[in-house]
């Protein structure tokens, strides 16, 4: 094949699969940043962001921590109808409800409450960034890998003269090894 032809089939090809992996590589990568500052402190957690709040709830009468009394919390902070577990501890209970909990501290009736909040786009996001879906995603996101690597071959040919791979692009392309090397040396 002469030159231009390969030239005009690499490039056809980066462009091509380029718009083919849009998509999915906008999601990664939104992802990877969320993923990578949730533990800075940034983020408490990637999937659902936490709020607190104290309260004092009535302690049971009995002293008996059953089931009944745990709703009868779950009632005072409007999640009664959301009641999953409950787990005691020397003069604790942990009451547990979809997207929470209550912390009652049984000597004083004090208690903390935890809310969480989904965060819709970013959950799903992070759900197909960990595979947690495992099955027919793990064969795409794996031919996703593949188009990413042909991707990164088939771009350093786009271009040609001063920009192109063996003169200015010679130098990002190495630096684009060089530096991921050095991080590893050096935290590895």
């Amino acid at each position: 094949m002469k030159r231009k032809t390969l030239r005009r089939w690499n490039n056809a090809l980066h462009r091509d699969i380029g718009y083919l992996a849009f998509g999915l590589t906008i999601i990664y990568a939104i992802s990877g940043i969320v993923l990578n500052h949730f533990k800075s402190g940034d983020f408490q957690h990637p999937d659902y962001s936490k709020r607190f709040e104290d309260i004092q709830v009535q302690l049971p009468a009995d002293k008996h921590l059953t089931k009944s009394y745990a709703l009868e919390v779950l009632e005072q902070v409007g999640e009664q109808d959301e009641y999953k577990s409950h787990v005691t501890g020397n003069g604790y209970v942990q009451i547990f409800f979809n997207n929470g909990s209550v912390y009652v501290d049984l000597t004083n009736g004090y208690a903390q409450l935890e809310k969480k909040t989904p965060r819709y786009i970013l959950k799903e996001f992070n759900l197909l960034h960990y595979n947690n879906i495992k099955k027919w995603f793990t064969w795409f996101s794996d031919i996703y890998a593949a188009a990413l690597i042909i991707l990164a071959i088939t771009g350093l040919f786009v271009l040609r003269g001063k920009n192109g791979i063996l003169r200015r692009g010679a130098w990002l392309a190495a630096a684009g090894i060089i530096i991921p090397a050095i991080i590893i040396f050096i935290y590895a």
